[in-house]
């Protein structure tokens, strides 16, 4: 896919409630069509990257308060998954999940770019009981911080006490 053409960005989208598990079946079934050779390879390279982007790590660049939003869509039985260069204004981020049986772990890194606010939670996982942000425990389902380098948060499934 060509740059000019495709790029993945956070935008206003549609909510990331609106988006489920026959939206996540689609976006799979794209992927699986897509031919790696040729020109028309994929259809649509920015609504498809649009889909992952807002769709599946749920990105939105117009949460309340001026913040930008990630909510990732956990799919059962994966093991990982990550997006590389996730462009929020002028900051590239890099995000990575990997959920577990009791808790999920997500690595975000600025790879260029000033700090920006940003709130992250996680679609289709077991109730969040506590989420820890670089090893500070927030009792909460969300997590609002500053995003600037490497931060390491680990969603902690189970009951809120």
């Amino acid at each position: 896919m060509r740059r000019a053409e495709a790029e993945v960005r956070a935008g206003p989208v549609t909510p990331a409630e609106e988006w489920d598990g026959s939206d996540f079946s689609h976006l799979l079934e794209e992927a699986r069509a897509f031919r790696r050779v040729g020109p028309r390879a994929l259809p649509d390279p920015a609504g498809f990257l649009r889909e992952v982007a807002g769709g599946l790590f749920g990105a939105r660049a117009d949460d309340p308060g001026g913040r930008f939003a990630l909510a990732p869509w956990v799919p059962e039985g994966w093991s990982a998954m990550a997006l590389r260069r996730l462009r929020l204004h002028r900051t590239l981020v890099d995000v990575e999940v990997r959920p577990r049986a009791e808790w999920a772990t997500v690595r975000l890194a600025v790879s260029f770019g000033p700090t920006i606010p940003l709130a992250l939670s996680l679609r289709n996982t077991p109730t969040v009981a506590r989420i820890a942000v670089d090893e500070v425990v927030l009792v909460r389902g969300q997590a609002i911080f500053t995003l600037s380098d490497e931060h390491e948060l680990v969603f902690f499934y189970g009951v809120v006490e």
